[in-house]
């Protein structure tokens, strides 16, 4: 996929680069409600992976075994997600937005109208979107999602937010040489 601005198809809204974990599905479109819980909790679990170091003494052994029970919840929750879903589809490079995707051609059908999206590799219950028929274009499929609940939609937009702030981090600390960062 080319990187190519896709302002003209996505509007002026904060759009992301990225590799997700997306295809085309027969699941039922996830509710709002329940998208709320999946993008919450997944923010409280990445938050939770990026402690500092603790004080001295039993605080460092605490903070330790924690992290070492985080490390087996994660492996636990990858088996699982395994387990449950073994044709999860593959990583694909992305442009997404509040408003729609932009996906290698190919990806979908014709005639998709969901798309099931992994928010993380470790999270086995993906978003399902409802989607517009998709439009090809060069070497894209240009994904509009159909109208969904404003609790979907603002959970989505949170994701697609934190998403990016992640990616301007990583920048920085590229341009940075990674020094300095505490």
């Amino acid at each position: 996929m080319s990187e190519q601005d896709w302002s003209d198809w996505l509007g002026d809204t904060l759009t992301v680069r990225t590799s997700l974990a997306v295809g085309p599905t027969n699941r039922p479109v996830t509710r709002g409600e329940l998208a709320e819980r999946l993008v919450d909790g997944m923010e409280l679990f990445e938050a939770g992976g990026g402690r500092g170091h603790a004080a001295h003494g039993v605080a460092d052994e605490t903070a330790l075994e924690l992290q070492r029970l985080e490390r087996k919840l994660d492996l636990l929750v990858h088996l699982l997600a395994e387990a449950l879903e073994p044709e999860r589809p593959t990583a694909r490079p992305v442009v997404i937005s509040r408003g729609g995707m932009v996906l290698p051609a190919g990806t979908l059908g014709d005639d998709a109208d969901r798309l099931a999206l992994y928010l993380s590799d470790f999270l086995p219950q993906p978003l399902v979107l409802g989607v517009e028929t998709p439009t090809p274009r060069e070497n894209a499929q240009l994904i509009r999602w159909t109208p969904h609940d404003d609790r979907m939609h603002d959970a989505l937009g949170r994701w697609i937010f934190r998403l990016h702030r992640r990616d301007v981090a990583e920048k920085r600390q590229k341009v940075d040489g990674g020094a300095g960062s505490h």
